[in-house]
């Protein structure tokens, strides 16, 4: 019976050749092409140059700014988007009779598009005219008339708080998972133990919900590393460099026709994807042998 209801095998071929067609072919050209000094105005000529391009790239303000910024944004809003996700789990995993409105509330900016956040965002940090500004008016004139989205102290911060709106209620459905998968004998034996709320929390809770962290560490490392469309919709990476990350980089390199350095900016990228991944991997791995 089971033999009878399996699909033939050759209906994976045009999935294997969508997949090769669309990324293994690209990336190997994109490989290649790193490694040359091909330009959108040299046509079919190129000539290798091995490594210069990943040296020149190295040497380059723009690029090291970028990789400091991606970096910062990374760590910052992979924090806040774990603490508040997990606050909010823990607070609506209780008996509220509007928990499940709450939770929708809560989760409802992760559907929305990132654009329509980003405009919404923007049509609220404008100076003089936004909603920020009218609330702190009477508080601060300086305030109501600051440009937050334009002021090279305070843009990439802004850009981290609409990523963190948008992304903790994520990880907050993730953490709700975890918390309903922890045993109830687990916290009823903690409790006639005599731990209290603080104990049974870090002792028993926490380590029994180190998959759902390290899931949800991890795709926050990953997406922070390959922030892109938030940057281009709020401050297309300015002012000045301000809210540069390597992304925006790379899009600047194609966008003026150097096909190469764009490649090689790109493999970089992918090769610290992969750094990232393995090394967070590795530590939650170690966690959670301990914890066993």
């Amino acid at each position: 019976m089971l033999k009878k209801k399996m699909y033939p095998r050759y209906f994976l071929l045009l999935t294997l050749l969508v997949y090769i067609v669309f990324y293994i072919v690209p990336s190997l050209l994109g490989l290649v092409y790193s490694f040359t000094d091909k330009t959108i105005y040299s046509g079919d000529a190129m000539n290798f140059v091995g490594f210069r391009n990943y040296l020149q790239l190295i040497r380059q303000n723009r690029f090291v700014t970028g990789l400091k910024n991606t970096f910062s944004f990374t760590i910052i809003t992979m924090i806040l988007k774990n603490v508040l996700g997990f606050g909010f789990a823990l607070a609506l995993n209780q008996k509220l009779k509007t928990k499940n409105v709450l939770r929708a509330v809560y989760y409802l900016p992760v559907i929305l598009s990132t654009l329509i956040v980003a405009q919404i965002f923007k049509a609220m940090l404008l100076p003089d005219k936004g909603i920020i500004s009218q609330f702190l008016l009477p508080f601060s004139s300086a305030l109501a008339h600051f440009d937050w989205l334009g002021s090279r102290s305070t843009a990439m911060y802004m850009v981290m708080i609409v990523d963190i709106w948008k992304g903790a209620g994520y990880c907050m459905v993730i953490y709700l998972a975890g918390l309903q998968a922890v045993p109830q004998d687990c916290h009823e034996a903690a409790r006639i133990d005599g731990a209290t709320g603080w104990q049974t929390f870090w002792k028993v809770t926490l380590p029994l919900m180190i998959s759902s962290v390290s899931i949800n560490v991890l795709l926050c490392v990953i997406g922070g590393l390959k922030v892109f469309d938030l940057i281009i919709a709020l401050t297309n990476g300015g002012p000045g460099m301000a809210t540069q990350v390597l992304n925006t980089t790379i899009y600047s390199y194609f966008g003026s026709g150097a096909l190469s350095t764009g490649c090689a900016a790109n493999v970089m990228l992918t090769i610290l994807v992969v750094i990232c991944f393995a090394l967070v991997k590795q530590v939650f791995n170690r966690v959670e042998e301990k914890t066993l």
